[in-house]
């Protein structure tokens, strides 16, 4: 008897293309920061470019930038090796808040008591990939909404 050959189905298949990332996210989970002291660099980084967000943020001499300067690291380095910081853009990021943790007691007057609590944050970091014929638009249409609005004339 012979024995016939039967054909491996995975060689004949061509190899699968697989598609350039184009989104990237990171998070940062209970966080030991106020969201209220993170959210000022949330709103600020928001729509702007990784580098020129990570030099906003390396410059920042506070805690909280430094917290969600190492959540947008995290992010870009998400995105893959390949990752060029002039096109990828900080798309979404907010900060919201979590569990409150009960530290200690506080003795108070007239024999009352009161919570140190800690606040927690979870970060929401999103980058996307972003045309240059999209932003130059964008800058367009930002410079002409603010040519018409200067005070004086």
């Amino acid at each position: 008897m012979e024995r016939t050959k039967i054909k491996d189905k995975k060689a004949e298949q061509p190899a699968p293309v697989v598609p350039a990332k184009t989104e990237a996210h990171a998070f940062g989970r209970y966080l030991k920061i106020s969201p209220t002291k993170v959210r000022d660099f949330t709103d600020l980084i928001r729509g702007k470019r990784i580098a020129e967000a990570e030099t906003i943020l390396k410059f920042s001499g506070t805690r909280g930038g430094e917290t969600v300067l190492g959540v947008l690291r995290s992010a870009a380095a998400n995105a893959g090796p390949g990752l060029d910081k002039e096109t990828w853009v900080v798309a979404e990021s907010r900060a919201d808040q979590g569990p409150i943790f009960r530290r200690r007691v506080d003795p108070k007057s007239r024999g009352s008591r009161g919570l140190i609590t800690t606040p927690s944050t979870h970060l929401t970091i999103v980058l996307r990939k972003s045309n240059k014929n999209e932003r130059m638009v964008d800058k367009q249409i930002n410079k002409s909404a603010t040519e018409g609005s200067s005070r004086g004339s």
